[in-house]
């Protein structure tokens, strides 16, 4: 998010690698962090009592795996995202019944849902474009790289897509 005078965000190294650095700028030392395997699809106990969330995450969760976007550092991003998705959802059923609310003056006003249904929308949004799950979230995201046995490459050591492809 950010203010609107933020600037613009950093390039990953991955990606500055494979474009050919043409700045010849120094790249910066990112942590490498393993990919997770196939325990990660499994619902973590934060969202226990919670069907929808945990129903996300099984919706979710395979599909960053499967893509190499998932870590476990995106592990509480995925559960902030289960939850507001939740909250969005259960918002839109009581919404359902009525948009609008008799308030003490005896004048309709809007629910309180709209406002928490809008809201979680918005965090939704945001958390889908930081993990990769919509369409430019995908074209910005980082895929992690996989795990290869020692020595083994596919690019001759001269090369600049040593070690990344």
């Amino acid at each position: 998010m950010g203010n609107w005078n933020s600037g613009r965000r950093r390039t990953p190294t991955a990606l500055k690698i494979l474009r050919g650095n043409p700045g010849k700028r120094r790249l910066g030392d990112e942590p490498t962090i393993a990919p997770v395997d196939e325990t990660f699809d499994i619902p973590p106990p934060e969202l226990d009592g919670n069907d929808r969330a945990r129903a996300e995450w099984i919706r979710v969760a395979p599909l960053l795996r499967a893509s190499g976007l998932a870590t476990q550092a995106e592990k509480s991003s995925l559960i902030a995202l289960c939850l507001e998705w939740s909250a969005y959802l259960n918002a839109q059923d009581a919404l359902r019944e009525s948009r609008l609310v008799k308030g003490k003056n005896g004048k309709y006003r809007l629910s309180p849902q709209v406002a928490i249904a809008d809201r979680a929308l918005s965090n939704c949004h945001w958390l889908w474009n930081e993990l990769g799950l919509t369409p430019s979230g995908r074209a910005k995201a980082a895929k992690v790289p996989t795990a290869r046995p020692r020595g083994a490459t596919t690019a001759t050591a001269a090369s600049k897509w040593n070690g990344v492809l």
